[in-house]
């Protein structure tokens, strides 16, 4: 940036100083010489950013697991009726958390307190059960437009309010292992 001032000022001096009859020219390539600072100092964005699911799901560390890992405890490992809930936020200082929401004893459901810093939600659905996210979990994706993920014993699924679509993220339990996550990220760049 400094260079750039330093260029501008000795280009400015120049018009200044120079006969009436050639300030044109040294205008014209001053806006030239601005001009190729300007593209040259321009940065080029990156690939496509993560966004919806893909960007919740690049915020799943070993913390953010283990709050999984709570939620599940929460619903009997998918054996009763059960569900555990885990809140993804933002934090003040930019990093991410999984906020396990603990035990409400309700059966297929879970009444929980919105939280403006979400991102995702993560919740369990009993084995027994469909493990895609259900209709009323696509209502709350939709409403607070966040992706709602399920835990099961079959996998992780998601489904993203952006592009209206189910999928599953991971197998199995594949979802209690921090680094499965990681995988994904770096298979999907």
């Amino acid at each position: 940036m400094k260079r750039i001032v330093q260029l501008l000022l000795s280009a400015l001096l120049l018009t200044f100083s120079a006969p009436q009859a050639s300030s044109f020219n040294i205008t014209a390539s001053l806006s030239s010489t601005v001009r190729d600072v300007v593209e040259a100092s321009r940065i080029h964005p990156p690939a496509a950013p993560l966004r919806g699911a893909d960007f919740a799901i690049a915020t799943f560390n070993k913390s953010i697991v283990q709050a999984f890992a709570k939620a599940w405890a929460h619903s009997n490992n998918g054996s009763s009726g059960l569900e555990g809930v885990v809140l993804i936020l933002r934090m003040g200082d930019g990093g991410y958390s999984g906020r396990d929401m603990g035990s409400t004893n309700e059966q297929r459901r879970f009444t929980f307190r919105w939280h403006p810093a979400t991102i995702a939600i993560v919740h369990t659905h009993p084995n027994a059960s469909d493990p895609r996210p259900r209709d009323e979990d696509l209502e709350v994706a939709n409403k607070y437009r966040v992706p709602i993920f399920t835990i099961t014993s079959r996998g992780m699924f998601v489904y993203d309010p952006l592009t209206k679509q189910v999928r599953m993220v991971v197998k199995n339990l594949d979802w209690l292992d921090a680094s499965k996550f990681s995988n994904l990220i770096f298979a999907k760049q």
